[in-house]
């Protein structure tokens, strides 16, 4: 089931991304193959473009002989026809003597080669070049004007009594195929940039609905956490009157016991009684709520009185970058200090040693604990902060909740990671309040 639950929540998170991403996809794709349709439609296009100027220019050039064509000529016809893209018009002998320059041209030709095959459009350089030439091509007998030309029906006009022995090549701009082709680039570029937005959008949106889930969460934990409080403090102040009443008669019922197997028992029930005691402080302090009383404190003071509360000669302690001043709660901070060194030194084998030091980090005052023990998981380093969870045979699992409580109360946080050469690392980092430090 909490497999289940996990995959709902994931699919519920990625779906809207997943979608988005699928529809811009989709939006590109289509948009791809109409630009590539496009492309396709520009070369049959630029073919009728090219041969509706063909046409115009054999209406142009039958008058004029097949032997009076000269570059005057063609120019004149080339500024007559720029308005229908044409850039230039060149005309080529045909035979075994003729070679690769025309005999006449005009304009300036950018796709390179004397003709292409007749008939065929060459494309490039945003232009068009077409050749016409043998085998013949009959100019029309009586030419329509040529201001009204209408395109003629086929490939080849109807055959006429004049003949064309000249090949001619023109250039021109592909006018609506060009202009068909930057509608589809347009329109995939549109598209992918509209697929780009809709990602993100979605990425933000996802992103939102993963922040606002988290906060969820950690809402709905500090609720548990406080509903725990509250009964954590019922149970322990229900319990601590019955519970020194019951060990102040089992000590003084150990004192008038002269059997001593009885006596080893009696005190027992003593050991328990004390160590539910504790048990009872320490749901105390975990309920305990309130504000934290503030002042400027020493550090290093307050590092020496923790480490004299537990055993100084198996500590050893580094002031060489601890600050002179921090705003704190020194019985509070010295609450979390004790329980990080206690738990150091609980897993720290003599002759090895823990470590405790003082420092500035980034304006914020940091300790750490350093011990030699196995380290922590990294899947337990978040959970070892949970009220409850303990590894230890005889604990609470308290200590290390009450000591985050306390570092979040000052604004600061706790972590655990890797020590360098073995061991875990504890760092406890808090902020400034204006304090004024030095070493």
């Amino acid at each position: 089931m909490l497999i289940a639950s996990k995959l709902g929540r994931s699919f519920v998170r990625a779906g809207p991304l997943g979608i988005a991403i699928l529809l811009g996809i989709l939006l590109i794709a289509s948009s791809a193959l109409s630009y590539r349709d496009a492309l396709r439609a520009a070369g049959m296009v630029s073919e009728r473009e090219g041969m509706r100027l063909f046409q115009r220019i054999q209406v142009m050039l039958a008058p004029r002989g097949d032997n009076s064509v000269s570059s005057e000529t063609l120019r004149e016809v080339l500024e007559v026809n720029r308005t229908f893209g044409l850039t230039y018009i060149g005309v080529y002998d045909v035979g075994p003597d003729s070679g690769t320059l025309p005999r006449a041209e005009a304009g300036r030709a950018l796709l390179p080669g004397s003709s292409p095959p007749i008939g065929t459009p060459a494309i490039g350089k945003d232009r068009v070049r077409m050749a016409f030439g043998p085998p013949p091509y009959r100019f029309p007998e009586s030419p329509p004007p040529f201001g009204g030309f209408a395109p003629l029906p086929g490939l080849l006009p109807p055959p006429p009594p004049l003949l064309m022995h000249f090949r001619l090549a023109i250039e021109f701009e592909p006018i609506a195929s060009l202009e068909a082709v930057h509608r589809g680039l347009a329109g995939l570029c549109l598209s992918i940039g509209a697929s780009v937005l809709l990602t993100l959008a979605a990425v933000i949106l996802a992103r939102r609905a993963e922040r606002a889930e988290r906060a969820e969460a950690e809402l709905m934990a500090q609720r548990q956490l406080a509903q725990l409080g509250a009964m954590s403090a019922v149970l322990a102040h229900e319990i601590r009157n019955p519970l020194a009443s019951l060990k102040g008669h089992a000590q003084l019922l150990a004192e008038r016991v002269v059997d001593a197997d009885l006596a080893r028992r009696i005190d027992r029930v003593v050991a328990e009684a004390v160590r539910l005691e504790h048990l009872t402080a320490d749901l105390l302090e975990f309920a305990r709520s309130g504000a934290i009383h503030v002042v400027p404190s020493d550090p290093r003071a307050l590092v020496e009185r923790a480490v004299q509360a537990t055993e100084p000669t198996r500590i050893d302690v580094d002031f060489a970058h601890a600050p002179s001043q921090w705003s704190l709660d020194d019985d509070r901070m010295h609450q979390v200090l004790t329980n990080m060194l206690g738990n150091a030194l609980a897993v720290t084998a003599p002759p090895a040693r823990v470590e405790v030091a003082v420092s500035l980090e980034d304006d914020g005052l940091v300790l750490t604990v350093r011990d030699r023990g196995p380290g922590v998981p990294a899947a337990e380093r978040q959970q070892i902060f949970e009220p409850f969870h303990t590894t230890k045979t005889r604990g609470t699992g308290l200590g290390l909740a009450v000591a985050k409580r306390i570092v979040e109360m000052h604004g600061g946080s706790i972590d655990v990671r890797d020590a360098a050469g073995g061991g875990a690392l504890f760092r406890v980092c808090v902020p400034g309040r204006g304090d004024v430090v030095g070493p």
